[in-house]
């Protein structure tokens, strides 16, 4: 597997955080970072994927933007 080396920069508070759990977890930055990195990246795929099923079923069903606001506020209002 190849390799890159980057170099990002962080404010420092948030390196000290960062070298705060290190020291705690017994790991490298690398480590928490690409950790970290991994988590942002499958997270946001997470959604996009929620959204583009969203979106499909709202075509196959028909529907527009309003109805789904409207449903989810019969929803919630039927849970109070």
């Amino acid at each position: 597997m190849a390799v890159a080396i980057v170099e990002v920069p962080f404010q420092l508070d948030l390196l000290q955080q960062i070298d705060n759990f290190v020291e705690e977890k017994t790991c490298s930055r690398a480590d928490i970072i690409l950790e970290a990195t991994k988590m942002y990246i499958a997270h946001k795929q997470n959604w996009q994927d929620i959204f583009l099923l969203g979106d499909h079923l709202a075509l196959e069903n028909n529907l527009a933007k309003d109805d789904v606001i409207n449903e989810i506020k019969a929803y919630r209002q039927e849970r109070k």
